[in-house]
């Protein structure tokens, strides 16, 4: 996590750098983003690994909605933080913004001495390959999880390349809106996230973290049918705010199993993965939302997808083992 922070503030670094010397090109923006990214896709599965080392087990499910809410927050402060920069200072105010910010977490990590150290030497003396296949076993191991990573698999399919590329066109096509509607479609996420994560904090364990999954993941899917009707921003923002809730119904209790099911050792290798079938569907489902969306409306296709993910989660409830964890 410390060498992930250390990274995007140096790639930022050499932004703002490049940026005042007016050398900052577009396939250099873009090289650097994609090492922004890369580094992102390092810190997180570090992150959900390290946490059952901090808190009680008992405690994890609303340790893990705290991180999903300082992480939702974020993801709706930082634009607004951002847009207020440039807006003020000019767009090469963001980048050295963005390095204090990442000096500041890395600061803060600094304080976490000890966690993981347990397993460094273990770690250090496998390569990538084995390491990868031990993350593998590890999950087919345990039938819970093989269906918790097939069910999230189908969920991303269905739902995330309508919420990211079908949301726009809705808004584009359908509503004949402008960015500042879809601008306030997608602060509705935030929020309504945010509220969700709340509740999730206290209803993982009075109904069991397996049951909110598969509720969620139905949830999810079922609420975005209504935007076959949608005509109006009112009825998206209204829909886009029930469906959001559902969202930490998945992401929270799903990180709290893992943490509870696989053991210590393997457990960075095992979010790794769970982040490239997250990261992987999405870009595969938003590629298959372009293509649908050159045949069909985009209501019409929230419709259709909302139906199949509701049944995903309707699925995920014919395993006895997944509904009482």
């Amino acid at each position: 996590m410390v060498g992930a922070d250390a990274a995007r503030a140096i790639l930022l670094g050499v932004s703002s750098l490049l940026f005042v010397a007016g050398a900052l090109t577009p396939p250099l923006l873009t090289a650097i983003a994609f090492g922004v990214a890369s580094a992102a896709v390092l810190f997180y599965p570090a992150r959900d690994a390290m946490l059952p080392e901090l808190v009680p087990h008992d405690r994890l499910n609303q340790a893990n909605a705290f991180v999903q809410l300082s992480q939702q927050g974020a993801f709706f402060a930082g634009p607004m933080v951002a847009g207020w920069l440039i807006k003020r200072y000019g767009v090469g105010s963001a980048f050295p913004t963005g390095v204090v910010f990442f000096a500041a977490s890395l600061t803060a990590l600094l304080f976490l001495r000890g966690a993981g150290a347990g397993h460094r030497g273990e770690r250090a003396e496998m390569g990538l390959a084995q390491d990868f296949r031990s993350g593998l076993r590890a999950i087919a191991s345990d039938r819970a999880l093989v269906l918790l990573l097939t069910l999230t698999a189908l969920d991303n399919l269905f739902i995330m390349g309508p919420a990211i590329v079908g949301t726009a066109v809705l808004v584009r096509d359908t509503l004949h809106a402008d960015a500042a509607a879809y601008a306030m479609a997608e602060a509705t996420y935030g929020i309504s996230m945010i509220l969700g994560s709340l509740t999730v904090g206290r209803l993982g364990s009075r109904i069991g973290y397996g049951r909110l999954l598969l509720l969620g993941i139905f949830v999810d899917g079922i609420t975005y049918v209504p935007l076959l009707w949608c005509r109006s921003l009112t009825f998206l923002i209204g829909v886009t705010f029930v469906h959001a809730l559902a969202i930490p119904m998945i992401t929270i209790p799903r990180t709290t199993l893992v943490q509870h099911i696989v053991t210590p050792r393997l457990r960075g290798r095992v979010f790794a993965l769970v982040n490239v079938v997250v990261l992987g569907t999405t870009a595969i489902s938003s590629g298959l939302a372009g293509l649908a969306l050159d045949r069909l409306t985009a209501p019409a296709l929230f419709g259709w997808i909302g139906c199949l993910a509701g049944a995903t989660g309707l699925l995920g409830f014919a395993s006895g083992r997944l509904r009482r964890l």
